[in-house]
């Protein structure tokens, strides 16, 4: 599988949702790399259990930061948040059900990739129009 590459197309304009953007893609690229390779059971696990924790702090962070800036659109973002979560949990119970697969590596492939770059590229896009307009900036910490 191709790596997913960060460029200027991914960027949403805020500083922290960027650099945590950025986490992402390197997490996911990570557990393909090791379903790919056959890492073994341990370092899959591992790194499926790191990406479903980062995507959590991810989420989190983007969600309080809507919160305090009233953001009009913040309960379709969380249902967007929501459908992600519980596919990755999916992914989850199947790779505890039956190993590294190629269904496995295809769903991380296809879903989780397509997902999260769709996602930045439509729906993140907008948060950091949103913040534009306000004159906000939210910077990395």
């Amino acid at each position: 599988m191709a790596k997913v590459e960060w460029d200027d197309s991914l960027s949403v304009n805020i500083g922290l949702v960027d650099e945590q953007h950025k986490a992402l893609i390197a997490r996911i690229n990570d557990l393909s790399d090791a379903v790919e390779q056959c890492l073994g059971q341990a370092e899959i696990a591992k790194t499926l259990d790191y990406l479903v924790d980062y995507t959590d702090f991810h989420f989190s962070t983007e969600i309080q930061h809507m919160m305090e800036l009233e953001y009009p659109d913040l309960e379709r973002h969380r249902r967007f948040h929501g459908e992600f979560v519980n596919t990755l949990n999916g992914l989850v119970e199947d790779f505890e059900e039956d190993g590294a697969t190629e269904p496995l590596s295809e769903a991380i492939n296809t879903f989780l990739v397509n997902w999260l770059i769709n996602h930045i590229k439509t729906v993140d896009v907008e948060f950091g129009r949103f913040l534009g307009e306000k004159g906000i900036t939210i910077d990395s910490e």
